[in-house]
């Protein structure tokens, strides 16, 4: 599976509630009524960020962006990208819905899962931290010290206090493919890697900063590789929209839309503009 995530932010005019409103229920609507995305997403995942942090609460600081969400779209293959950037029901559909800034934060990776609890499950307080490379290193340079010396390091630095840790490695992707869609303006390919850490509590979340040997842990590994300038985290409360990577049982529902016999693929049928042209 090939994660393509996006950190964004509202219009300087828009309240953050407003924001979130139109992302949480508008946005997800579109999608949910719009079958490209819901056969080409196999797994939506949005996130809000938490007021209140500090940088004093993290590692390493808040972005100067201000970014307010952070969102994983999920897809099986890169040729799913032509359909998630250029499918006629996708730009009809949701690129007229620019209820954000323009300012975004893309990424393109293939995900880790270095630690999960037994017992997990999705939803809570989560770190994000968006790290850059050191300059001499190479992306495939950087993955390796990160998932081989660093992920050994923090599992067992912050065992009994995360419930997950994920690391996402970047993964090429041309700007110009970007190039008139909703995400044209994205910074893509600054960083190397997005690593993911569940808590369950903000005082979970401050250990990593305040325990003197999670701190020097984490601090000591990452300055092999890590360039901590330009790196930046956010902390965030996960919402999972939907999931159809799930084993049977335990995956969402299949979507009312690609039903045809659904009121959703009823409307849906009825056109996306037009609407009071009379043939």
């Amino acid at each position: 599976m090939i994660n393509f995530s996006l950190a964004a932010r509202r219009k300087p005019e828009d309240s953050q509630e407003k924001y979130f409103y139109e992302w949480g229920i508008i946005h997800v609507a579109l999608m949910l009524t719009t079958p490209a995305v819901m056969e080409v997403f196999k797994r939506y995942v949005q996130h809000y960020s938490i007021s209140g942090i500090t940088d004093e609460m993290l590692i390493h600081p808040l972005s100067e962006m201000g970014w307010d969400n952070y969102a994983e779209h999920w897809i099986e293959s890169e040729a799913d990208f032509d359909i998630l950037l250029y499918h006629p029901d996708y730009v009809a559909r949701m690129q007229p819905h620019r209820f954000g800034d323009h300012n975004f934060m893309v990424m393109v990776s293939d995900m880790d899962v270095i630690h999960q609890a037994p017992d997990f499950t999705s939803g809570g307080i989560k770190l994000i931290n968006y790290l850059k490379k050191q300059p001499h290193l190479s992306h495939e340079e950087f993955a390796e010290v990160w998932r081989i010396q660093h992920a050994t390091v923090v599992t067992e630095a912050t065992s009994g206090l995360v419930r997950k840790y994920v690391q996402n490695r970047h993964r090429p992707l041309d700007a110009a493919l970007l190039t008139g869609t909703l995400f044209e303006m994205g910074g893509v390919g600054q960083f190397s890697g997005i690593e993911e850490y569940w808590f369950d509590s903000l005082d979970d979340l401050r250990a990593l900063r305040h325990n003197g040997s999670i701190f020097e842990a984490i601090t000591s590994s990452e300055a092999s590789f890590v360039e901590t300038a330009g790196s930046f985290s956010m902390v965030t409360a996960e919402r999972v929209i939907y999931d159809f990577t799930l084993p049977d049982g335990e995956r969402s529902q299949r979507p009312a839309v690609l039903d045809p016999t659904s009121l959703e693929a009823s409307v849906y049928r009825q056109g996306l503009s037009g609407w009071n042209q009379l043939s």
